[in-house]
């Protein structure tokens, strides 16, 4: 039988189960819910090329600049819908206008997270906004071999163990792929978040029809929730989900000791939020408060790519003001001590919301909290923001 990754260490990518020509191994939940490989013994004929191709076996060779060229970027036609500067928004629409296919994370219609593929630019919202959750590969692997063969423009946007496996699979290099990933704080399950929107829909007393982990209006801060189609943003212990993630509860045990959580990058260009811009050394000049994308270029593909964008502001900016608020760059996410416990009880159908956020406090109940949920639930922080925004353009223009 071939040794595949352990429990530990396997981060999921399906690249193993892709490349099996005897379809002899199924990506599996484990107890907590995770995607795993699973070999069937009767149909494995010990060719070992899944061992082959898993990165963490093999790790990659293939990788980026240790000093990727680093720009602040925002997409004009796509920042407004966006739950920051609409970088992704715009790789996606060159592809497409290409010609070409574009592969990324979807909601289907039970809020699973699926990676799915479009080839026309009026597909291109379900593929938009965060989705803190590891989605589903499928047979998206195969299809990009497909489509790369046939000479098509392909790009894949995912977080970098994805990528990985994408590349591990393909086992050679094509001019015509396009590989973005995604600044990674770590991927939870999907089985916790099912667990999780069952229970929220038990304390509004109505299915929840659609979930936003960030409001796409620039910055995205607060999560929504829809229920019978109307969004609204939710709060304290209703945002039970996004307090644990960003208290590093709920993730894949690989993601505590990920090797693609620093530089160099496995993408040709790498997405995320460019946190704190203008507060390191050199001053931006801009509103920011529509949102703006920080992409490294890693490679010379990267970085061609994305001088052919349209209706983009881009600006080279430091890798050093990048690194400063981005630590997912720099180092994993550090593991919460009460982990396994959380997700146990997330996953427990008899406790609630209130009943687990009691047991570990992971939401921040002090008036500050309060005070700032109230200035989000109003309307008001927009307006404090562009007021702020305005007033620093207006310094920098006098200085």
């Amino acid at each position: 039988m071939p040794q595949l990754a352990s429990v530990e260490t396997c981060t999921g990518c399906a690249a193993c189960a892709s490349i099996c020509p005897h379809s002899a191994i199924k990506m599996i939940t484990d107890a907590e819910g995770f995607a795993i490989p699973m070999v069937n013994s009767s149909a494995c004929v010990e060719c070992k090329l899944c061992e082959k191709t898993c990165p963490v076996i093999v790790p990659l060779q293939e990788t980026g600049l240790t000093a990727p060229k680093t720009y602040a970027v925002w997409s004009e036609p796509d920042r407004q819908v966006s739950s920051s500067g609409g970088a992704f928004s715009a790789f996606a629409r060159y592809v497409l206008t290409e010609k070409g296919v574009v592969f990324g994370a979807a909601y289907d219609d039970s809020l699973h997270v699926r990676h799915i593929e479009i080839q026309d630019i009026k597909d291109l919202p379900s593929l938009r906004g965060s989705k803190y959750i590891q989605s589903e590969i499928g047979e998206t692997f195969k299809n990009i071999k497909i489509y790369l063969r046939e000479g098509r423009i392909v790009l894949f946007c995912g977080t970098p163990c994805q990528v990985a496996g994408l590349k591990s699979y393909l086992k050679k290099s094509y001019d015509n792929l396009l590989t973005l990933d995604l600044i990674c704080h770590g991927v939870p399950s999907d089985a916790v978040f099912q667990s999780y929107l069952k229970k929220i829909s038990s304390r509004f007393a109505a299915v929840v029809d659609g979930y936003e982990f960030r409001d796409r209006n620039g910055w995205g801060f607060a999560p929504s929730v829809s229920v019978c189609g109307k969004f609204r943003p939710i709060y304290g212990v209703d945002a039970l989900y996004m307090e644990a993630f960003n208290a590093s509860a709920i993730f894949r045990k690989c993601c505590y000791q990920c090797c693609y959580a620093g530089l160099p990058r496995v993408g040709d260009c790498t997405l995320g939020d460019f946190w704190g811009i203008g507060r390191y050394g050199i001053p931006f000049k801009h509103d920011t408060l529509k949102g703006v994308s920080l992409v490294l270029a890693n490679n010379a593909k990267g970085e061609r790519m994305l001088h052919l964008l349209q209706d983009c502001f881009v600006e080279e900016r430091t890798l050093q003001e990048a690194l400063i608020e981005n630590h997912n760059l720099k180092y994993p996410s550090v593991k919460n001590s009460q982990r396994e416990r959380i997700i146990e009880d997330f996953l427990n159908p008899n406790l609630s919301l209130a009943e687990i956020d009691t047991r570990y406090k992971l939401v921040d109940h002090s008036i500050k909290a309060i005070i700032k949920n109230m200035v989000l639930k109003l309307g008001l922080f927009s307006l404090v923001k562009r007021i702020y925004n305005w007033y620093k353009v207006k310094s920098y223009g006098r200085s």
